[in-house]
């Protein structure tokens, strides 16, 4: 793909002066002991005077190192090797300043970061002081760039806190990153971003680690923003969706090059290049035909015919998941026989409050009236925003603890159903075999001082399950059956890519043949691309080894691509379920029309309605109309609405049912 030509189509005009911001033919080399990279190779791209432009690439591609190059920020080991990055700062016409030029820790460069050029990175949590107050960070960036006093900085600060939508900026001044939630700490860092109202700002994958309402929120405000400060942005992402909502023109990077650039309108219109047509087919969208696939660029070959025959620890020839012969009742809605059924659910914590005469301690509910149910053989996906209780909920089916309330029934080897809440840690042993976990980080849960041999097999020794010989062609079974290279069993985690990294977690969930497996947002931190390799793979090994999936994801999208049903859930609370095209064909819920209104499409014909993007509210179950309310007087039971629709209201000519 890198030897096609570049395509262009906008016709780069370098003298014009209305641009904020000329790159030409910027190179950028890491020094290394033995070799030299060039991470950057000759990328020329503009931005216009209040435009904005979305850079656009795999992880890897060079996309973040072109936004350190801009903001002087570089590593030690890298340094730019040719071309220029023509900045023109609006508050001075007729200058113009070649950053590729200025010293990185001069003070032009310095005066120039933060203050006329700022930036805003992937994860706020860890981008921020936790040992100072947001007042006191954002004031920092105040002082640093104007000559006020603590006073006025402090105004400023808070005026900026107020614009970027804090309902109190006052007491935000006063509070630390750890007390706000992932979408008031994005805030936070808008606002420090743009506390001196630069002229440029550089937004590196802004929205990533955000869900789909929180995302819409912040890219309205970055769009808000815009307009009212008449900055420029330079928008870094994978998102395709948020792309065709943001961007007016778009540069599609890949292997440290631009391969295609131009108006957002003629790209996704017209892709010209082959790596830019790869990136919008593996994009998954709600509109996909039965039996269609999402197409990564690079197709994982998991071999399931042949090699698929699992041996199991007695030597008989078994397939793992493959369902027993039973026949129970089924619980709940959906066809076939239910694997695990929650019912009534309820879990609360603890919240310690200093107060006037010591500390108060008060109980924060997680779950409340929690009922669901997974039927064998089909993938149920569990959506909703963080902190909503999805996470909670998958640590009670896992008995990492306990419910306060309610019943947890898993499917066991005699067929019947099990109550596992008062089951102690020796007879929920053969349990844990059963039920599997997929977490979201790829390389935070794999021991990074452990081989893959070793990371696959540490279960089946455990739980005793085989001899040596048997764990080891377990091992190589399900390398090939996730579609990795028997021949790196002896690599250690960090020399594979995070979509490799989870195929390993894949293949150590898979080794002791579990009936459930629990995947808490495994795609959420991997590429567009990278994400299809994972998504066919899983529907791949449901298909064929007859899996049973209770998949946890924010990503609407994902969820509609891989799950057969799906159940909504807020503020603790199943607000409605429903099969996959009834809920996406007629959304009930107000949260569950608000989750769909928020998620931005990789398609111009559906462009994201900013308008219809309520700030806080779609969440607060006190603010649905009736008859969804709920609060003090008012406490809604699930009812049936049609064959396996339910949903969380109150209506008298319906029928209660629990689900």
């Amino acid at each position: 793909m890198s030897v096609l030509p570049v395509v262009r189509r906008d016709n780069e005009r370098w003298d014009d002066m209305a641009d904020i911001l000329r790159i030409r033919d910027l190179e950028v080399e890491f020094v290394l002991p033995h070799m030299r990279v060039k991470a950057v190779d000759k990328v020329g791209f503009r931005i216009g005077a209040q435009e904005t432009v979305a850079l656009v690439g795999e992880s890897g591609s060079g996309k973040t190192t072109i936004s350190q190059a801009i903001m002087g920020i570089l590593p030690d080991a890298a340094t730019i090797s040719g071309g220029s990055m023509i900045f023109a700062d609006p508050k001075t016409p007729g200058t113009r300043v070649d950053l590729a030029m200025l010293d990185r820790k001069g003070a032009e460069m310095r005066a120039i970061r933060g203050g006329r050029i700022s930036m805003i990175f992937q994860e706020p949590m860890s981008s921020l002081s936790p040992l100072h107050t947001i007042g006191d960070q954002i004031c920092e960036a105040v002082r640093l760039h104007r000559k006020v006093g603590n006073t006025e900085a402090k105004e400023l600060s808070a005026d900026m806190l107020g614009l970027v939508g804090f309902p109190d900026p006052k007491r935000a001044l006063r509070t630390y990153p750890f007390e706000l939630s992932g979408g008031l700490r994005q805030r936070a860092m808008i606002a420090m971003a743009l506390v001196c109202r630069p002229a440029l700002l550089v937004a590196d994958e802004p929205t990533t680690a955000l869900d789909v309402t929180i995302q819409a929120q912040t890219l309205r405000l970055i769009k808000d923003l815009q307009s009212e400060l008449h900055m420029s942005v330079l928008l870094i992402t994978h998102d395709l969706g948020v792309v065709a909502n943001m961007a007016d023109r778009m540069v599609v990077i890949y292997n440290g090059r631009v391969v295609e650039s131009g108006r957002t309108e003629d790209v996704f219109r017209n892709p010209g290049h082959l790596y830019t047509q790869s990136l919008l087919a593996a994009v998954p969208h709600f509109d996909m035909q039965a039996g269609e696939r999402l197409k990564p660029l690079r197709e994982i070959k998991p071999r399931l015919d042949g090699l698929l025959t699992l041996c199991s620890a007695d030597g008989t020839a078994s397939v793992p998941g493959a369902p027993e012969t039973m026949s129970l009742a089924s619980y709940g809605p959906g066809s076939g026989e239910a694997v695990l059924s929650v019912l009534h659910v309820n879990k609360s914590f603890a919240i310690r409050k200093s107060g006037w005469f010591g500390m108060d301690q008060q109980r924060f509910e997680a779950l409340s009236d929690v009922s669901l149910t997974v039927n064998r053989g089909e993938c149920l996906g569990l959506v909703g925003e963080s902190g909503c209780g999805k996470t909670t909920l998958s640590k009670l089916i896992m008995r990492a603890m306990a419910p306060d309330s309610g019943s947890i029934l898993f499917r066991g080897e005699s067929g019947q159903m099990t109550e596992l809440t008062y089951l102690d840690e020796d007879q929920l042993a053969p349990y844990r075999r059963r039920i599997q976990f997929v977490f979201q980080d790829p390389f935070g849960s794999l021991n990074p001082r452990m081989t893959v041999q070793d990371i696959i097999s540490e279960p089946m020794l455990i739980h005793n399950i085989g001899d040596a010989d048997y764990r080891q062609r377990m091992v190589l079974e399900l390398m090939e059956v996730v579609g990795l290279d028997p021949r790196f069993l002896n690599r250690y985690p960090h020399s594979f890519s995070g979509g490799q990294r989870q195929r390993i977690g894949i293949a150590r969930a898979l080794c002791l043949r579990p009936d459930l497996l629990i995947f808490d947002e495994p795609t959420s931190a991997l590429d567009v691309s990278v994400q299809a390799q994972i998504l066919n793979l899983l529907k791949d090994l449901k298909d064929q080894l007859k899996l049973t999936y209770l998949f946890i994801s924010h990503n609407l999208a994902v969820v509609d691509y891989i799950a057969d049903r799906i159940a909504v859930m807020c503020a603790g609370r199943i607000v409605e379920t429903a099969p996959r095209e009834a809920l996406f064909r007629d959304p009930i819920h107000p949260y569950t029309q608000a989750l769909l209104n928020a998620v931005p499409f990789a398609d111009l014909d559906h462009p994201l309605d900013f308008s219809k993007i309520v700030e806080g509210k779609a969440s607060n179950p006190r603010s649905w109309p009736a008859p969804f309310t709920i609060d003090n007087l008012s406490d809604p039971r699930m009812v049936q609405l049609s064959d396996g629709h339910f949903v969380r209201m109150t209506r008298p000519d319906y029928q209660e049912i629990a689900v």
